[in-house]
């Protein structure tokens, strides 16, 4: 079983690599990958926040602040791909 650390952590690197990779690339994804990709932000949020209401005894203050790291990069990872696919399609 994966510790709440590692989940946590694991979260935020795949996050943030896609994230960065959005960035610097020129030619912009389908559409459907910018809804894909933010329905994976928001699930991947939602299922840190439930594992740590359903078991609380497994958590550390650290992991409990690197869960809330990774909740608020899930959420401003959803608002950049909602932004940009509301830009793609005007």
């Amino acid at each position: 079983m994966v510790p709440p650390t590692g989940m946590a952590i694991a979260a935020l690197t795949v996050m943030l690599w896609i994230l960065w990779s959005d960035s610097i690339r020129t030619k912009r994804s389908s559409q459907m990958l910018y809804v894909m990709r933010i329905a994976l932000y928001l699930i991947v949020a939602a299922i840190l926040v439930l594992n740590r209401i359903r078991y609380p005894w497994l958590f550390t203050t650290t992991a409990t602040v690197l869960v809330g790291v990774a909740v608020l990069v899930g959420l401003f990872g959803a608002y950049w791909f909602a932004r940009r696919l509301v830009a793609r399609g005007s």
